[in-house]
């Protein structure tokens, strides 16, 4: 390039090697040059959802049901392990939201099966 007149940034023709493009910064050739610009635009990255957590869907499902009152028992216990498993995961798995719901389901049918018992073992 000469000096007298320098030309705006961008790619040119290498003065020593024609065939290949470099990047004129405006006063002098980049070292090292940035990448050309591509034919296709860049990927668009998006963030991956992580999965939900099965046992907190199966709490969740186990407290709604309250099969025989079983389901509430299980659903406190799936509940549970479901919480410690979202939180060692690290943010790769969610649910901690419906593990919690199907924990105070599963607790509140817990609950009136504790009154029930109570109830028939007193009358």
């Amino acid at each position: 390039m000469t000096h007298g007149h320098l030309p705006a940034a961008g790619y040119y023709a290498d003065p020593d090697n024609p065939a290949v493009q470099r990047w004129w910064d405006g006063e002098q050739w980049a070292v090292p040059p940035p990448p050309p610009p591509a034919d296709k635009p860049p990927p668009i990255l998006t963030a991956e959802r992580p999965a939900t957590n099965v046992l907190a869907i199966a709490s969740l499902i186990l407290a709604l049901a309250w099969v025989a009152f079983i389901g509430s028992i299980l659903a406190v216990v799936f509940g549970h392990v479901a919480l410690a498993q979202i939180r060692a995961s690290e943010g790769r798995e969610a649910g901690r939201g419906v593990a919690i719901v199907g924990l105070v389901v599963g607790y509140i049918g817990v609950g009136i099966l504790g009154f029930l018992t109570l109830a028939l073992l007193a009358a």
